[in-house]
């Protein structure tokens, strides 16, 4: 998998990510601008450890802030 498809598969999971009441919690441009505090570098080197649904649920707990 490339750097760009695994960084698509983690943003089209943050797309799904819901709340309590059901609700998508990001919006399109808000799942991206998480998605943006990721280098390649970094993502490149996690690729070896991390599924995409662990970057999201990471990222999705940053996005609670």
């Amino acid at each position: 998998m490339s750097i760009e498809e695994y960084r698509q598969e983690i943003l089209s999971i943050l797309l799904n990510v819901k709340n309590k009441k059901g609700e998508l919690r990001f919006d399109e441009a808000s799942a991206k601008e998480l998605l943006r505090q990721l280098s390649d570098e970094e993502l490149e080197e996690g690729m070896l450890f991390n599924t995409p649904e662990d970057v999201a649920e990471v990222l999705s707990e940053v996005g609670k802030l």
